[in-house]
């Protein structure tokens, strides 16, 4: 199972970022501390999701849920994989 380690929260120290809302609208370009403000008060995680962009684009979504889903998905993936002899 890889899934790939993301800043999420305090990890994330840029000074601006883009970010997405928890339902995909885009709320624009704010500073990272803002966005972290923004992302605590729904008792929600900022998670930086193209880090590479510029301004960096982070998301304000669940974290835990975020990375249940993605093991969820590898693993149904690997069960329907066929090994071929």
């Amino acid at each position: 199972m890889i899934i790939k380690e993301q800043q999420i929260n305090e990890q994330i120290r840029d000074k601006e970022i883009r970010l997405i809302g928890e339902e995909g609208e885009q709320l624009g370009i704010m500073s990272a501390k803002d966005a972290q403000n923004l992302a605590s008060s729904k008792n929600l995680d900022l998670v930086k999701i193209s880090p590479n962009s510029n301004p960096p684009v982070c998301k304000i979504m669940d974290y835990g849920k975020y990375k249940y889903e993605i093991a969820k998905k590898e693993k149904e993936s690997k069960k329907n994989k066929k090994s071929y002899l």
